[in-house]
């Protein structure tokens, strides 16, 4: 492994998962699931004065009569005679729930979204509850907002099933499942407050669990590796199907896990955000063009565009193996840039963002004979109002102008009797922004063009 220490854990069969644990949402009847490996962990619950097994099973499990499930597992002779303060162990699968919703709070593109055999139509707080599936196609994008203020993030390509949006009656806890069954997911959680609430990314070969982190989970297309990569936090990554059952991996910020489909798993450090070249530039052009200072570590670098710090509006994104970054047109406003940079092993390094100006400003030009002297043309693009400066020096692009005319509206000047010489030119604009409360005055030149004029 590059990019730091590395640690490697085999297992033999193995399947990894890692887990997340969040707050609570809101309320909804519950409804029957299929048994999951999550089922299978337990609750330690402690007896207060007044309660019953008996008691307790009417108003926290599914069935009354899981009382006996509980009986039986404890080892308890007396349901209706326990004492205060015994702690007693309860299934998760046991327990009543309400069903727990998310809104999807931004989305861009081609977003596909549908629950029990029906596609629902994208729209911003759009309520997605359990059992929905998402996903992107290419250059598409959409973001979930949990009631506590977590987020789910899914860039393009990908595709992801809720399986648990739960509220525990009993621990007043959430219980959460997702299932990131190709591409990548980002995780932005509230750190939690209660022992039980849990958080979990299963993938084809791997799960994850954390209380309050920032982390990304992906899914390579092409080996069906799983990647864990932990930007703030930490995340536990366990193999097998359950955390509390089997060795669990710590990845703390600043590490990532990799779980392989031969059951492999490795950890290793990831790379140090990467350093943009001129990052405040005001991106002018038809495209957005992003240099990255280049290191023999990275493999590749990722650009994250979004309207927002928090990074919910994504409008863009590229991965590329050279350190200039090049993405479609967007349109004027404040934006911001997450880079990051691949390691040769595949892990997705630490994030640096950045914030800039786009505003379109394209410009370019030519000169020619006409029938009344000399013939500036010039054209561009841009939103707002437009003013044009026109220079022209003589025989050094140093010397001082013998022409320069500013404040012209027109696209085009025409210079009569010039004397033979070598001449160099350029077209300059200044514009305003199209946006009322943006202030910011923006100034561009072309580069000096020569012209030789000959009798």
């Amino acid at each position: 492994m590059t990019g730091g220490k590395n640690k490697t854990f085999s297992f033999r069969t193995l399947r990894v998962f890692s887990f997340v644990l969040m707050a609570p949402v809101t309320i909804a009847p519950f409804a029957a699931q299929a048994q999951t490996s999550a089922d299978n962990a337990r609750v330690e619950y402690v007896f207060k004065r007044g309660d019953t097994l008996v008691a307790l099973a009417e108003k926290y499990m599914r069935k009354q009569s899981d009382y006996v499930t509980v009986q039986r597992l404890n080892r308890i002779s007396n349901p209706r005679l326990i004492p205060v303060g015994k702690t007693v162990s309860i299934p998760f699968r046991l327990l009543k729930y309400r069903s727990s919703e998310a809104s999807l709070s931004a989305f861009r593109g081609n977003v596909s979204i549908a629950r029990r055999g029906q596609t629902l139509k994208p729209a911003k707080g759009l309520e997605i509850s359990e059992g929905s599936r998402l996903a992107t196609a290419a250059g598409s994008f959409l973001t979930l907002q949990l009631e506590d203020g977590s987020r789910i993030s899914m860039p393009s390509n990908s595709k992801m099933r809720i399986t648990r949006l739960r509220h525990i009656l009993l621990t007043d806890s959430v219980d959460y499942e997702l299932a990131v069954d190709s591409g990548r997911m980002r995780s932005k959680v509230t750190p939690f407050d209660k022992k039980h609430d849990r958080y979990r990314v299963r993938t084809p070969v791997a799960v994850s669990a954390v209380r309050g982190t920032d982390y990304r989970t992906r899914v390579d297309g092409e080996t069906g590796t799983a990647f864990s990569e932990t930007v703030e936090g930490a995340v536990d990554v366990a193999a097998g199907d359950s955390i509390d059952d089997a060795q669990v991996v710590a990845v703390p910020a600043g590490t990532g896990a990799a779980a392989t489909t031969t059951g492999a798993l490795e950890t290793a450090e990831l790379l140090a955000p990467p350093e943009i070249l001129d990052p405040a530039k005001v991106q002018s052009e038809e495209t957005l063009s992003f240099a990255v200072a280049p290191r023999d570590a990275a493999s590749a670098h990722r650009i994250i565009i979004s309207s927002d710090a928090g990074f919910v509006d994504i409008v863009a994104e590229k991965l590329v193996d050279s350190p200039v970054i090049d993405l479609p047109a967007i349109e004027d406003g404040r934006y911001f840039a997450k880079a990051t940079a691949v390691s040769k092993d595949g892990f997705e390094g630490m994030p640096a963002a950045y914030s800039f100006k786009r505003q379109l400003s394209t410009l370019s030009g030519g000169a020619g004979q006409g029938d009344f002297g000399y013939r500036f043309k010039w054209s561009g693009a841009g939103k707002g109002k437009r003013l044009y400066r026109f220079q022209l020096l003589s025989g050094d692009k140093k010397s001082l102008p013998v022409v320069d005319e500013a404040g012209l509206t027109e696209d085009v000047i025409t210079l009569s009797d010039l004397p033979d010489g070598e001449y160099f030119w350029r077209i300059g604009v200044t514009q305003y922004s199209s946006d009322p409360s943006d202030k910011e005055i923006f100034q561009k030149w072309t580069d000096f063009e020569k012209l030789t004029v000959a009798g």
